[in-house]
């Protein structure tokens, strides 16, 4: 293959080749170092042409060095899947310096769609969209120019644009059809297993002081949506905003940070859970991809629906999935309108009362600040002045001493302030705890929907007073007053368009199929006077719009007819008119009357635009012989 066709071949099948590894690169197992080679050698290839390439031979080398290369890595431990991804890349790279030929155009098209297999398993992003769409042009035009779609002689250069357009309408319809019509498929958790679990410090069952929500991350960990609730968006905004997600409880203190206590479990099967009796808001949460087993439930949480397989269920108040679950999860829930808890919590164990890891300098500090009484009123005292802290995202926390540097420096983060306040109602006498989640999130106006994301983490203390659980949350206002957005609108519009993505389209189950039919079909009946209406309605309009059009070309047919004859007849009388000049611009013939040549075409101007009958070449014929007679 050679010249233009090749030339253009060349350039359409890097360019899917590129979009493969595009929508791999966005996902966030791949290490740059992979698929940075092959995209600088697809550029150097781009600039150089095809002359920069290696022999079939040689790139076949370069793709068996990569194959060795990972088996290597999967017996050092790599996870099977990235291994996978990574021989893809290396493949890409080898086909991307192969030499030009038929064969290596096809290599590229087949290594871009597997590329592309790879990031719909890895990645959850809206992003995946963008090189998806963008490699199906691509597809096409490489195809067409490839192998000619069945036109004569094959290896033609690919038509115009614009001749593709109704086979790319007809194949964006199909695959429309077929994404309603098909049933899902779970294949997901059967690769969950072999990725890498990047459990982050605030989902850990063991943290150190000074790792969890340090940072002002705006990245997104959940969004929150009515789902067919009867509330109105305001209530929900209402209703939904300041509560607490709770996520992992943390009973035993190290001294330099929280690890998870034992405590007793039981497991709840896969489908719907009722945790409480009441009616509540039904409310939809998509969770972002993360590979944490937590299940982050709000206050006032009543009822789960449709788990989609078992949890264990923690006696204080934890929900983790049995098994590593999908890393996006959509799950509907029931939510009280009251912030109040929802499952029942043992009493405390003597872990959540254990003093001996306590820093002296903090006992001493205890008995100062919360002074003499009954043990809840010196704990309030203790969290009002904690209140009166500044909060510092950016304080330097001692590793060795972190809450030693914490009461001299007086501003620290959350899990300090929790921590702090634990320890001293333990001082106390009272049980306590440490529990990481979220707290208040952000109501996204443009969409209608609660977004919580990373730097909304936060940590608070469950203290056991009268015979219960209570929050106690010793943490400064300020720390919900820190700016973090620069383009609000922009981001509230970008993240209501990632939310419509996951809940039509990634997150599309048989339940909303069914639905979609449902809705389909309940519009057909509405409008099914007018859809009758409209199918009686246009074939009347479209026979009087064809009869009426035939009519006028009859006239423009028989009008053109009649020009030549009039021309003829203005020539012999001195008068040449032009193409479409009208008759009125032009002088009056010799030997005709002023007056008659104005009637004339007076008359020919009214049958010509159809206010009076057309003529016939006779009546033209009869009219031009009344203007030459005398008299």
């Amino acid at each position: 293959m050679a010249g233009v066709t090749g030339l253009r071949a060349e350039r359409l099948t890097l360019a899917v080749l590129l979009c493969g590894i595009a929508s791999l690169a966005l996902s966030d197992f791949v290490s740059p170092l992979y698929w940075s080679l092959p995209v600088c050698a697809a550029l150097l290839r781009l600039w150089r042409g095809p002359s920069f390439a290696l022999s079939e031979m040689q790139a076949s080398l370069v793709g068996w060095l990569g194959f060795i290369w990972v088996v290597a890595e999967v017996l050092l431990g790599r996870a099977l899947v990235i291994a996978f991804t990574d021989f893809l890349l290396i493949l890409a790279f080898a086909v991307v310096v192969e030499a030009a030929t038929a064969r290596n155009h096809l290599h590229r098209m087949l290594v871009g769609l597997f590329l592309l297999l790879a990031a719909a398993v890895l990645t959850d992003t809206m992003f995946y969209a963008l090189p998806l769409l963008a490699m199906a042009w691509f597809l096409w035009r490489a195809a067409a120019c490839l192998y000619g779609l069945g036109w004569p002689g094959g290896d033609l250069p690919a038509a115009e644009i614009r001749q593709d357009l109704p086979a790319v309408l007809l194949v964006i319809a199909l695959a429309v059809t077929l994404f309603v019509a098909m049933p899902r498929f779970e294949f997901h958790t059967l690769l969950s297993a072999m990725q890498p679990r990047m459990e982050t410090s605030g989902f850990s069952d063991s943290v150190r002081l000074g790792d969890f929500a340090r940072e002002l991350d705006t990245s997104v960990v959940m969004r929150i949506e009515l789902a067919g609730s009867t509330y109105e968006p305001a209530q929900f905004r209402r209703l939904v905003a300041g509560r607490y997600w709770r996520g992992a409880t943390l009973s035993q203190f190290t001294g330099k940070g929280w690890q998870k206590g034992g405590s007793g479990r039981f497991r709840q099967q896969a489908g719907d859970i009722r945790f409480a009796a009441g009616d509540g808001m039904h409310v939809a949460v998509y969770r972002e991809a993360s590979d944490h087993g937590y299940i982050l439930w709000p206050d006032g949480l009543l009822y789960l629906d449709d788990l989609p397989q078992s949890v264990r269920i923690d006696d204080t108040g934890a929900m983790t999935f049995v098994r590593a679950p999908q890393r996006r999860l959509r799950l509907l829930m029931d939510i009280a309108p009251h912030h109040a808890h929802s499952l029942p919590m043992r009493a405390p164990r003597r872990l959540e009362s254990d003093r001996s890891r306590t820093p002296v300098p903090l006992k001493a500090w205890v008995q100062r600040v919360g002074g003499t009484g009954v043990a809840s009123v010196r704990l309030a005292r203790i969290a009002t002045e904690l209140k009166g802290w500044q909060y510092d995202l950016n304080v330097a926390v001692d590793a060795a001493h972190p809450l030693l540097s914490f009461l001299q420096n007086r501003r620290g983060h959350c899990e300090l302030y929790a921590t702090t306040l634990a320890l001293a109602a333990r001082e106390l006498g009272l049980p306590s705890r440490v529990v990481n989640g979220y707290y208040r999130g952000e109501w996204n106006q443009a969409g209608g929907f609660l977004l919580l994301r990373q730097l909304h983490a936060h940590s608070w203390t469950e203290v056991w007073l009268e015979g219960q659980w209570q929050r106690m949350d010793a943490t400064p206002s300020a720390r919900w007053q820190l700016s973090y957005m620069r383009f609000p609108t922009l981001d509230q519009l970008w993240e209501t368009a990632k939310l419509t993505w996951y809940r039509y389209v990634l997150a599309f189950s048989d339940v909303d199929r069914a639905g979609l039919v449902d809705q389909l079909w309940q519009w057909l009946k509405g409008a099914a006077l007018w859809l009758l209406g409209g199918a009686l309605a246009v074939p009347l309009i479209w026979i009087c719009y064809r009869s009426g059009l035939k009519r006028f070309q009859n006239l423009l047919r028989q009008h053109g007819r009649l020009w030549p004859l009039l021309d003829r007849w203005l020539k012999q009388r001195g008068v040449y008119r032009l193409p479409h000049q009208p008759l009125r611009t032009l002088p009056v013939p010799d030997g005709i009357k002023p007056e008659r040549w104005t009637q004339f075409v007076r008359q020919w101007e009214m049958q010509a635009f159809g206010t009076a009958s057309p003529w016939h070449r006779r009546e033209l014929k009869r009219h031009l012989g009344a203007l030459l007679r005398r008299g």
